[in-house]
């Protein structure tokens, strides 16, 4: 009800007469986003908004009592009532029938898998787990009137702009019998600039009562409130946002301050696991760049041990420190490092204090990395453009392969926010960067692009070194400690991926989602049906049921031409084949457990599909799905009756849907 109040009262008045369907036969509509197992909150709209079209989106909504109804239809309905007794009468007794509600539409799905089309629209999001870019993307409406949130959990901070405006009214109901009961409202949601000075933004109305306003600080106001920020500086600009140079320039600055019981430390930590961890992934003639912790070198000197002779190591530039360049559009980093190339000293003693002298480094160039961050103009973070470069001293580049992090990265993380996933993958992306920027892209050849000895197990993850951007292949290790065998370090190799080239899938828009792409596809699919239906001029039969399935295949026994049908049924097994082959199994309307599946072959020749085509609509048929295929009859290798598909179209996908 807070919702709905919030809605009447400042968006949508009663006075406003909504259009059942606009002169493109585009409606009014409200969609409501995270409605819950039941559409109570979007059903109260459609009962008290008649002339708007209420969408209620939900991927853990119930059955309605009618879908729950169809299952009990058949001859074995007493026997299936028997099985299921208790889960069919409990939803039979929750749902209340709400496909019944004229102008009120369910949606079984995910908000990202949908995609809904209005003349004026409302948007409401009730305790979504989804942030605003996400919920207002499958909206395409002519005019947003408006978008009303109600945050829960930790999304409090990802509901709190929609195109970089805050919200026009913040405040509290407490009608709401929940601790979450913060709304959240902005008029309009087209983007750009909106003149709201002519809203009436109060709560004086009786429907408000029990309402008190509230004030959203912003992040950055938050942080000014709590500590005095310095006006200008590095340590400003890292107070205020992390950046790949910022984390670098900080661990090498907290390396070159270790003392020398902090690196004998490292060295047990590391050093020891290295030369078996390492040596079946690193050929002897790779040229490695190695990330030490320590600024005794552990992991360089244990290569060189083992008779590595390219090893190089990074510092930071005295002479050029991190530089910073900020605008109101644009911040601009610049870090200049040292590349070092690693050697055994050959003078030599024997002795502890000799043995800190045995790594010598000769300088031979510097990586320079520039960073550029374009403050966001809408929804979303900003994005770190990075660009790495090799500035020789005189000689070539040294051909990098492979950077060995030897605990750099895990211990820069310390204090730092380590669930932010998508800049420890920056990060990864960087080296990778440094590699290219020497060796001018050239592959690594069998030897590993990163190698990372970390006492973190939870890198081989896929949001971590296996995310699909970075593109490596991950081996997991483990490398246990003589020191402390309780705690191992996890070594983990990644291997550049080969590229595989491949043409475009036909209908694939780079700028269009995965969504995006489906539907289009299914449209697709619609027309090519369509199409053949046209050129056959009505010369099929219809088959909606087992008993037409059977009195079909036996007319084709006896006919002498080919007999062409039309099925319609729920996918209930679907088999692929590597080969451009599959079989899908349908189960007609109207039948019962016990009834014959009728097989659908899909043949790519047959359908005139390409390799990448077939393999885009096997990826959108699920189980459970309604299928229309067109086709005719045919027999399997044991004889039995099948249909050898032409055509398909999904007349029910339980994956990406469109509302028109």
């Amino acid at each position: 009800m807070a919702l709905f109040n919030a809605v009447r009262r400042y968006l949508v008045p009663a006075n406003d007469a909504a259009e059942s369907t606009g002169g493109d036969g585009k409606a009014d509509g409200i969609v409501v986003v995270g409605d819950g197992n039941t559409p109570r909150t979007a059903a109260l709209f459609a009962f008290r908004m008649r002339g708007w079209k209420c969408y209620s989106v939900d991927p853990a909504m119930e059955k309605d009592s009618s879908e729950v109804r169809s299952q009990l239809v058949g001859p074995n309905s007493n026997a299936l009532l028997a099985l299921n007794d208790c889960d069919i009468m409990r939803d039979l007794q929750r749902s209340k029938g709400w496909t019944d509600v004229a102008n009120l539409v369910v949606v079984r799905n995910k908000i990202e898998n949908v995609r809904i089309s209005l003349r004026r629209a409302v948007v409401v999001l009730v305790h979504a787990h989804v942030t605003l870019a996400q919920a207002l993307s499958a909206v395409q409406a002519e005019q947003v009137v408006g978008v009303i949130t109600m945050p829960c959990c930790n999304w409090y901070s990802r509901q709190e702009t929609l195109f970089a405006r805050g919200p026009d009214l913040v405040y509290d109901d407490f009608s709401v019998l929940s601790d979450h009961r913060e709304l959240r409202l902005w008029v309009g949601g087209d983007g750009g600039d909106v003149d709201t000075s002519h809203a009436d933004l109060s709560l004086t109305s009786s429907v408000m009562k029990g309402c008190v306003r509230k004030e959203l600080i912003a992040n950055d106001d938050r942080h000014s409130a709590s500590a005095p920020r310095a006006s200008t500086g590095v340590d400003d600009s890292k107070r205020r946002r992390e950046s790949v140079l910022t984390f670098l320039d900080d661990v090498l600055d907290e390396q070159s301050r270790l003392t020398d019981s902090n690196g004998e430390q490292e060295e047990q930590t590391m050093g020891s696991s290295l030369p078996t961890a390492v040596a079946s992934h690193l050929p002897m003639e790779t040229h490695v760049l190695v990330l030490d912790w320590s600024p005794r070198h552990p992991a360089a000197r244990g290569l060189l041990r083992d008779g590595y002779t390219n090893v190089y190591s990074i510092s930071a530039d005295e002479n050029e420190p991190l530089t910073m360049t900020e605008s109101e559009t644009k911040n601009v980093e610049r870090l200049r490092l040292k590349l070092h190339k690693c050697s055994v000293r050959d003078d030599t003693e024997s002795g502890s204090e000799a043995e800190e002298e045995m790594i010598q480094l000769e300088a031979c160039g510097h990586l320079v990395l520039e960073s550029s961050v374009t403050m966001p103009t809408n929804e979303g973070e900003e994005e770190e453009q990075i660009r790495v470069s090799f500035e020789a001293g005189g000689g070539p580049a040294p051909p990098l392969e492979c950077v060995l992090d030897a605990g750099f990265l895990f211990r820069g993380f310390r204090g730092r926010a380590k669930k932010n996933t998508a800049f420890f993958r920056r990060l990864c992306r960087t080296l990778d960067q440094c590699l290219t920027a020497c060796n001018g892209g050239v592959a690594a050849g069998r030897s590993a692009a990163l190698i990372c000895l970390t006492p973190s197990k939870q890198w081989r993850r896929k949001e971590f070194l296996a995310h699909a951007e970075l593109g490596y292949d991950v081996r997991s290790l483990i490398a246990v400690r003589q020191q402390a065998p309780d705690t191992p370090v996890y070594v983990y190799c990644c291997h550049k991926r080969l590229s595989v080239s491949a043409g475009l899938p036909e209908l694939h828009d780079p700028t269009q989602n995965v969504r995006d792409n489906a539907i289009a596809r299914c449209d697709a699919m619609e027309k090519e049906l369509a199409g053949r239906q046209r050129e056959l001029s009505g010369q099929f039969v219809t088959v909606d049921s087992p008993a037409a399935w059977i009195t079909t295949a036996k007319a084709q026994e006896q006919a002498e031409s080919s007999t062409f049908v039309q099925v319609t049924g729920e996918i209930t097994r679907i088999r692929r084949f590597s080969n451009g082959m599959a079989f899908v199994s349908l189960a007609l309307s109207g039948g019962s457990v016990d009834d014959q599946l009728v097989q659908v072959f899909l043949q790519r020749e047959t359908l005139h599909w390409s390799p990448l085509t077939f393999a885009a609509v096997g990826g959108l048929l699920r189980k459970g799905d309604k299928l229309v295929a067109l086709g005719y009859v045919a027999r399997n290798a044991r004889g039995h009756s099948m249909v050898q598909a032409e055509a398909l179209a999904l007349e029910r996908n339980g994956a990406f849907e469109a509302y028109d």
